[in-house]
This record gives structure tokens, C-alpha cells and sequence, in this order.
């Protein structure tokens, strides 16, 4: 495959390009906090923006990113995998290009570190993939033992992308999206490596190497709160955007019990914001209906596992017929007892759901 890029859709864009989508993409993990991050920013997110320009720095006071590549492969010496960066940034400042590799953390870790990556009895393409590493960075096997191999390659990653345009700088960043600043330590002691000492929310550097200005930074930004219109524009299809809305609409404002529906949008479980709009019946704080970014982003009715599995698998074979397609065709996860799919891509129209959705809160209410 050549290096072909298309413009994004929005986040999910960013899932279909993971190792592991089904692992990876939930929230309060860093591949879907950061394409969340930098996909609602209008230019650089907040809290990268505002480092930048603490830093003192001239290069990074009036930066203009010119184009994002999430999930970039950049091939290297030594064995057959190249490194796979979360997002690459091209970018200009004083009619500079710049190339930024962006590291996205939660709770994650760098990975093994660099003795325990090679292993007892190294391979051939191990040893001079690092051989290859450590005469890029300038540095020396014995001071890379305890360090992070995921650090060296991500750094060594930007070098390579600033020499291929040209760039006379580049920066290593990661965005850290825990207040705690979990694994800074492992970070720290890699860009000591090179005499600089690090910062939390903020850049050092640079140092030179093979004639590019390389820096090195760390943000914290904390998970994004999502709005409903979020929610919303994660929806394949111009059309299925304009139904979600309309469900939302019909729930509140015209359908027989908009009273006694309130919003599970804002909820917390173990400290992690719900990742849907959910729509709960006040008389029983059951959660009937979710419009979700899982499974592939789709419509969910929720009439209950413990006495309507039977239930939900005859709507779901009913609103399939309706449609046309059947959703589990589209959908490898095992399905939920007690829960019925619809992709509103499929929808004509939402008087062909509304009555399904009214069944849906009635079931949900009995116990």
C-alpha cells in the first residue's frame, strides 16, 4: 500500500486504523481520548496551545498545523515493523516546516524496556534495529538498558519525518490525559538521556542531531466531555445524523411519556464519563434507549436481560426484517440478552422506530 491518506470523518476514522480496534477504542484509553482531542479542536487542542506558547520558545509561538496523519507507520532499519506513532504533525511556524510525533497516555505504559525488549538471545534484525536507533539518537547501549524502547523509536520516528521534508526541527510530545502524570518518570529519564531536564506541561530542547533541532514535551489535558452534538456527528451519514437528532427530539418533547424521561449523558462510572446519550425513565432509573459511539456507532434499546431476552430477540428479528439488513451481520461482538441493534443509516424515517422505542421505555418499566 502506498502512502495514500484521506481526509478524516471524525474519531471513528481514527478506530479503523488500530492494531486492535475492539481493545483500544474505549473511553479512558488514550487512542480514543487523543483522536477525540485533537479531532473537536479547532487547531491545536487547549492545553497544547497554551504550552506552546508558555514555552519561551519561538518556534512553537505561532504554530500552524498543515496536516494530521493518525496512526502513522514509519518504516526503520532492522526487522520488519515500523513504528507505528499515534498522530504525526506537519506543521509551520517562522516559515519553518516542523514535524511533531504525538504520544497519546492515560494509564498505559511505554512498553517493555529496552533489555527486556531484546531478550536473552536477540535476533539479527533486533540488533540492528537498535544499532540503527542508537546512532540516529547518539546514544550508547549501556545508558539504554532500563530506558522505554517505545520512547527511543517514537523519537527517532520525528527525526526521520524531519529529514524526509526537510524540517530543520522537530518535537517528541507526549499528551498525557491523567492529572497524575502516570509514566512521566519513564519519560524523564529517557530525555535525561540527552542533558535536558524534563518538564511536566512543558518543552526542552533543543538538542541538535544530524543537523534537526529536537525537542521534547509533555501535556496534560484531561478526557473530553463530549456533547450530545458530538454524539451525533458520529454517525456515518448526513442522514442517520439528522435521525439521532430527531430521536432525541421525540423523546423530550413528543412522545407520550417525555415527562418521566431525564438524560444518562452526564453520568459517571468508576470515574469514567458515560460514553453515549442515554435516555433513563424517572420512574424507575432504568435506561431504556442509548444512542452510543460503540458498535460501530448505532441506536440501542435496553428492555431488560433478566425477563425480556426472548423479547428482545423477536423485536430485534422484526425491526430487521423491516429494514432490510440484519444488524448482526454487521456487528462481530456478542450481542447483549435483553438489548435490540439498529443502525440508523438503515432508517428511512423515524415513524418506522418510533413504536419500538415506545415499546422499549413500557418493557424497561417492568420488573
Amino acid at each position: 500500500m502506498g502512502n495514500f491518506f484521506v481526509p478524516s470523518n471524525g474519531p471513528t476514522s481514527w478506530r479503523e486504523l488500530l492494531s486492535d480496534p475492539d481493545k483500544q477504542w474505549k473511553s479512558g484509553y488514550s487512542a480514543y481520548e487523543l483522536a477525540n482531542c485533537w479531532e473537536e479542536a479547532i487547531g491545536l487542542p487547549s492545553c497544547v496551545e497554551k504550552v506552546f506558547k508558555q514555552s519561551q520558545l519561538s518556534i512553537f509561538k505561532n504554530l500552524e498545523v498543515l496536516y494530521g496523519f493518525p496512526e502513522y507507520k514509519v518504516p526503520m532499519r532492522g526487522g520488519s515493523s515500523s513504528s507505528q506513532n499515534d498522530l504525526y504533525l506537519l506543521a509551520k511556524a517562522n516559515n519553518e516546516l516542523l514535524t511533531i510525533m504525538v504520544e497519546g497516555k492515560v494509564s498505559e505504559t511505554f512498553g517493555k524496556t529496552v533489555q527486556s525488549w531484546l531478550g536473552d538471545n536477540p535476533s539479527e534484525g533486533k540488533r540492528n534495529r537498535l544499532e540503527f536507533l542508537l546512532n540516529l539518537l547518539g546514544l550508547d547501549e549501556s545508558s539504554i538498558q532500563n530506558k522505554r524502547y517505545q520512547l527511543l523509536h517514537r523519537t527517532a520516528s520525528a527525526l526521520l519525518e524531519a529529514s524526509k521534508v526537510n524540517a530543520n526541527n522537530t518535537l517528541m510530545l507526549v499528551h498525557s490525559f491523567t492529572e497524575m502524570g502516570k509514566r512521566f518518570d519513564d519519560y524523564a529519564e529517557f530525555v535525561n538521556l540527552f542533558h535536558l531536564t524534563p518538564l511536566k506541561d512543558g518543552i526542552v530542547g533543543p538538542i541538535q542531531l544530524n543537523g534537526v533541532n529536537l525537542y521534547f514535551g509533555w501535556v496534560t489535558g484531561n478526557t473530553s466531555e463530549k456533547t450530545k452534538e458530538y454524539f451525533y456527528s458520529m454517525f456515518k451519514t448526513e442522514k442517520a445524523r439528522v435521525l439521532a437528532k430527531e430521536i432525541d427530539n421525540y423523546l423530550y418533547n413528543k412522545s407520550s411519556y417525555k415527562d418521566q424521561v431525564e438524560d444518562y449523558h452526564h453520568r459517571y462510572k468508576n470515574g469514567v464519563r458515560t460514553d453515549c446519550i442515554g435516555y433513563v425513565s424517572k420512574k424507575g432509573s432504568y435506561k431504556f434507549a442509548t444512542l452510543t459511539s460503540a458498535r460501530k456507532v448505532c441506536f440501542v434499546l435496553h428492555l431488560g436481560k433478566r425477563i425480556h431476552t426472548e423479547t428482545a430477540k423477536n423485536m430485534q428479528k422484526e425491526i430487521d426484517e423491516l429494514l432490510g439488513h440484519v444488524y448482526e451481520k454487521s456487528d462481530q461482538i456478542r450481542l447483549t440478552p435483553g438489548e435490540v441493534y439498529i443502525r440508523l443509516e438503515w432508517v428511512d424515517n423515524l415513524v418506522q422506530i418510533t413504536r419500538f422505542i415506545d415499546q422499549a421505555y413500557e418493557l424497561r418499566l417492568q420488573k
